[in-house]
């Protein structure tokens, strides 16, 4: 993705001008590997579309083990559901795995043009209804399938992420440990 523009005229609903003052509400910036653009308890309600680079969010279970919940990438956005669909504080952190360039909006502008332009107001709708899709296929892997038809389904789904994403972050977003993770790889390689 070359700019975030390019990000916007994915929907051909928004015409030139909705995608010119989309870009200047946001602020360009770079992150390294370990920032964090959300905090856990954070109630700044912002949201990042990802021109280059690689977020996961997590959560921290009670027993303070970090547990994966998603990744986004190139062209997609990051942020939490507490904060954009809850305005609670956030219960999940959103770090940098790799050193990322993204355009970094707050939400309570896109909120407040949508309700003055019927084109905005749409995208916000499409952001919510990917944002949705994303993760309830994401829920259906855990209800339905087993641990290597998870692993089969990150394969054909979000195929980068096996060489980007560190192995217990993986396991972690499949459910599994690192080590039946690594099992799993192998005996799969095999086949």
């Amino acid at each position: 993705m070359k700019s975030p523009i390019n990000f916007f005229e994915r929907f051909p609903f928004l015409n030139p001008d909705d995608i010119l003052t989309l870009s200047q509400l946001g602020v360009l910036k770079r992150y390294e590997v370990g920032d964090e653009f959300i905090k856990l308890g954070s109630t700044r309600k912002k949201i990042g579309i990802i021109q280059e680079g690689l977020i996961r969010g997590y959560s921290i279970k009670t027993s303070g083990e970090e547990v994966s919940v998603i990744f986004a990438k190139e062209g997609e956005i990051a942020s939490t559901h507490d904060l954009i669909f809850y305005d609670q504080p956030s219960r999940q952190i959103v770090e940098f795995l790799e050193p990322t360039t993204m355009l970094v909006l707050d939400y309570r502008d896109i909120e407040r043009l949508a309700t003055e332009n019927p084109r905005i107001e749409q995208l916000r709708v499409q952001f919510i209804q990917d944002f949705l899709v994303k993760v309830l296929r994401r829920l259906e892997t855990f209800l339905v399938c087993t641990p290597e038809e998870r692993y089969l389904w990150l394969i054909q789904e979000e195929p980068s992420l096996l060489q980007r994403v560190q192995q217990k972050h993986l396991a972690s977003f499949l459910g599994i440990t690192p080590v039946s993770l690594s099992r799993l790889r192998s005996r799969m390689s095999k086949k």
